[in-house]
């Protein structure tokens, strides 16, 4: 049962990680850009940054 759920989530949890990157590259360029709201952006990233490797962290659990 957890070897289907762990399955499933693969490639969700592949495409999250790809957002959050995509979301890290644009910081970057707003930040290099000295736009107003980078600092926001920053935020939002970091936040989700943090979120996929807790889950990360619990799907290592699982898997041990």
């Amino acid at each position: 049962m957890q070897k289907e759920i762990l399955l499933d989530l693969e490639e969700p949890l592949d495409r999250l990680s790809c957002g959050v990157n995509a979301m890290g590259l644009m910081v970057l360029g707003l930040a290099q850009a000295h736009e107003p709201y980078a600092d926001g952006f920053h935020a939002v990233w970091d936040y989700l940054r943090t979120a996929e490797s807790d889950v990360q962290k619990v799907l290592a659990e699982i898997v041990e």
